[in-house]
């Protein structure tokens, strides 16, 4: 069921929609484009120690600075369908529990191109876990519907934006995740 969330956050942040267009502005095929910037995700053993970070992006266009705010995606569960409309095997919804989990949160950056940009993050002073890393990111195209493709220009996708995504490891370790 974490897997669940994950996939659900993940298409929500790289801009899933319905197939072929459906619902899509213009009858452009795959949906709305992604949004520009870094997914975070933090390792469920210290998601609750790094409630915020501050990432700082700077590349060839200058630099660009925020505040990130995590969340707890917490355990998840099928939620039934309502009696006589679906198959009693059939899940209708997902119902998020109270507990830990991995941390996840976005850092849009419009400016954000597919050049590899260095990339600062940090916790604030005094936060229970000290995070201070500098890397290089190479950032993706992510093309709508979540496909992610490496290397490749906007060309390769219509609609599609530069994306990272950045991952706190249990030591506090931040490293380029896609």
């Amino acid at each position: 069921m974490r897997r669940l969330v994950a996939v659900l956050l993940v298409c929500a942040l790289g801009g899933c929609a319905a197939p072929d267009g459906a619902g899509a502005p213009d009858g452009m095929v795959g949906g709305p484009a992604p949004l520009r910037g870094f997914g975070v995700e933090v390792d469920e053993a210290v998601a609750p120690r790094v409630p915020l970070v501050h990432v700082r992006v700077c590349g060839g266009w200058g630099c660009h600075d925020q505040d990130v705010p995590l969340h707890i995606s917490g355990p998840v569960s099928a939620m039934p369908c309502p009696s006589g409309t679906a198959d009693p095997d059939m899940a209708c919804g997902v119902a998020h529990l109270p507990g830990p989990g991995p941390g996840y949160g976005y850092a849009p950056v419009p400016q954000l191109t597919m050049d590899p940009v260095t990339v600062t993050v940090t916790t604030p002073a005094g936060a229970p876990l000290a995070i201070t890393a500098e890397l290089r990111v190479h950032p993706s195209i992510v093309c709508p519907g979540g496909a992610a493709t490496a290397g490749a220009t906007t060309s390769a996708c219509a609609g599609g934006a530069p994306q990272a995504g950045l991952r706190i490891s249990a030591d506090g370790t931040v490293s380029q995740s896609r």
